[in-house]
């Protein structure tokens, strides 16, 4: 069994009266890749912050295993003040600089020495050899490969000078100098290009040592992570597998316990309609049921809160034309430089939900604004219908008013909104976005990323559009609210222009990628399909562009016409899709008696219980009947050609 590098062992954590870590203990094995998600403010920084050392404990202790080398990733990283990239990568190389320097110090300290100092210095001299010998005697090949590994070109820049993008990438460097036993690292994907979060994913993948991953990158923990873990309320629940074994395992048990929520509201009535008839507290027995009564009745509403989910829905604008935005060989340049957009060619259809896609300054939010006519083309020519109902929230958040309340920036003082469901009051309508009644009155220029994220989102939610443009709607949201926020895009009827870093969401989401080629004239190409096919689709457009290959000349005795296929199916796809149809009706009674064992509450009250072995089968089940289904469309399609 691996030995642990790092634990917590019952650590409680508390800002106010309230603790954000309660008696919670974790740990983490050398070789286990654990990944680490929960709401804003579940504590996930505070957890972070312990690891680090910037914070201790209020009670219990942070324990690393002796020897263990650690190295830690903040959100925001940050550096020593003037220091440039190439200062930066040294100083992540302090420790091996300062084994050098004592190198040279021994072999002087050596002459002279007395016979018992000598020992001791060989003794130490051996020891700082096996390091060197391990690490490299010269520092400079490993400082070149960490530049060229994470694309650091100019190594005399300041770093603070630098973007977010490219601080976050200097920080990734100096963790990969480092050669950590122990990687912690808390939202390594902000403000990476997605070549570099794929870059940053093979790293992970590759890694040997224990890594604790604190990401609200779902795509990442699926191709990485061995483990999940929740925190909630103050407590870490484990689920093994990575995103999406997490998302199945959780699914399973909140199905689980929706049941036993069931079998306790029936309880209840029953009980309520006893206390009801007239229970009198006279006997020791009966004031203990009564007792039991209040407390299953608390017990229920706490569930059922925390079950409920609000739904949330874009409002669709009333624009019934199939054709809302057409760009025509648009071009454009800021004054003095390069041309981000050349020749582009977009008809935007009513239902299309596209995905931008492209590095970092490629110019993503430049051509949204060039649609929405925020900045003129200075080429081409964009046309849009004249009754085209746009919402857009920009990557800046500017639509926010500062001064303002959290309120005013949602209601501007009137105290309904409407949902396009009926008028709903406004501070009831914000509490489903996060925001309790008593903060309501906060001033918006004191709201965190995630929550001006939020409010936004609910703004938009309550202005109908025929075009939705979201620019990074996922920045700074927990994975409950990136979940609603899938949803209530894919139930929006409208059109939808969409940029994000978070792929897994852009793959949910998304019908068409317009991806950005440096090699192609126009740069920008669309494709029918999500982010992850654009790498397939685009090899086999190239492919099918590329010129035939000529084909050796026959003799044209030998040359035979071929013959078309005969319409219909040959008697073996006749047999098969037969076949096919007997499988999916005993698939279709086995699926059926599934569902009846399911649908009994005691499937589930032991670990033992049916119901258990029954979700993973009918799990299996509806994957092999909906590849079955596809085949029996094909072979249908080829009998209907008769």
């Amino acid at each position: 069994m691996p030995s642990i590098a790092l634990s917590l062992i019952n650590v409680t954590k508390r800002y106010g009266a309230t603790p954000i870590l309660d008696g919670l203990s974790l740990g983490l094995f050398q070789g286990e890749k654990v990944g680490l998600i929960g709401k804003n403010g579940a504590g996930k920084s505070t957890l972070f912050r312990l690891l680090s050392g910037d914070e201790s404990p209020d009670t219990g202790e942070v324990v690393v295993t002796q020897g263990q080398r650690i190295a830690r990733l903040s959100q925001e990283p940050h550096f020593a003040p003037g220091a440039t990239v190439q200062q930066a990568l040294e100083a992540a190389l302090a420790d091996h600089a300062a084994f050098l320097a004592r190198h040279q110090e021994i072999h002087a300290d050596l002459h002279g020495s007395t016979p018992e100092a000598e020992a001791r210095l060989h003794d130490e001299l051996q020891t700082i050899e096996h390091h060197l010998d391990h690490w490299g005697w010269d520092l400079q090949p490993r400082l070149k490969a960490a530049a060229s590994t994470w694309g650091l070109l100019d190594l005399d820049a300041e770093v603070e000078s630098l973007s977010g993008g490219w601080r976050k990438r200097v920080a990734l460097a100096q963790a990969w100098l480092k050669e950590p036993d122990v990687l912690v690292l808390d939202e390594p994907t902000n403000h990476l290009d997605p070549d570099q979060v794929e870059r940053l994913e093979a790293w992970l993948q590759a890694f040997e040592g224990a890594l604790l991953l604190i990401t609200h990158d779902r795509h990442l923990l699926d191709a990485v992570a061995t483990r999940m873990l929740e925190l909630e309320d103050g407590a870490l629940r484990s689920y093994e597998g990575g995103y999406s074994d997490y998302l199945l395992e959780k699914s399973d048990r909140e199905f689980r316990e929706s049941r036993l929520t069931e079998h306790m509201q029936n309880r209840l009535r029953r009980e309520m309609a006893w206390l009801r008839r007239g229970a009198k507290a006279r006997t020791r027995k009966s004031k203990l049921r009564i007792q039991e009564v209040l407390d299953l009745k608390d017990n229920v509403e706490d569930r059922t809160r925390l079950e409920a989910r609000q739904g949330l829905a874009f409002a669709t604008g009333g624009n019934r034309s199939d054709a809302l935005i057409r760009a025509e060989g648009v071009c454009f340049a800021y004054p003095g430089g390069a041309e981000l957009l050349e020749g582009i060619d977009l008809s935007l259809q009513r239902g299309m939900r596209i995905a931008l896609l492209g590095p970092n300054g490629c110019g993503k939010s430049t051509f949204l604004k060039v649609l929405l006519g925020e900045l003129e083309p200075t080429g081409g020519e964009v046309m849009r219908h004249p009754k085209l109902a746009i919402t857009a929230i920009s990557q800046g958040r500017g639509e926010l008013d500062g001064t303002r309340s959290i309120l005013d920036n949602l209601a501007d003082r009137a105290a309904l909104v409407d949902t396009g469901n009926g008028a709903v009051l406004a501070h009831v309508y914000l509490t489903r976005f996060g925001f309790p009644v008593d903060q309501q009155n906060r001033s918006a220029s004191t709201l965190s990323g995630g929550e001006r994220n939020r409010l936004l989102l609910a703004k938009a939610m309550l202005s109908p559009a025929d075009l939705l443009v979201l620019d990074e709607p996922t920045n700074d949201l927990d994975i409950p609210t990136l979940q609603n926020l899938e949803e209530a895009l894919l139930g929006f009827s409208g059109t939808l222009l969409l940029v994000s870093h978070d792929r897994f969401f852009l793959d949910q989401v998304a019908t068409h990628t317009l991806a950005w080629n440096p090699a192609a004239t126009p740069r920008w190409e669309l494709y029918e399909g999500p982010p992850s096919t654009v790498r397939s689709l685009r090899e086999a457009r190239a492919a099918a562009q590329a010129p035939a290959r000529a084909e050796p000349s026959r003799p044209a005795a030998r040359s035979e016409a071929v013959k078309p296929r005969k319409p219909g199916l040959s008697q073996k796809e006749q047999r098969r899709l037969d076949e096919v149809e007997r499988t999916l009706a005993e698939l279709a009674e086995r699926l059926a008696k599934l569902d009846r064992v399911l649908a009994d509450p005691a499937a589930f009250l032991r670990p033992e219980s049916p119901g258990h072995t029954a979700l993973r089968t009918r799990e299996t089940l509806l994957s092999e009947s909906g590849d079955l289904e596809l085949e029996w469309l094909e072979l249908e399609g080829k009998r209907a050609e008769t």
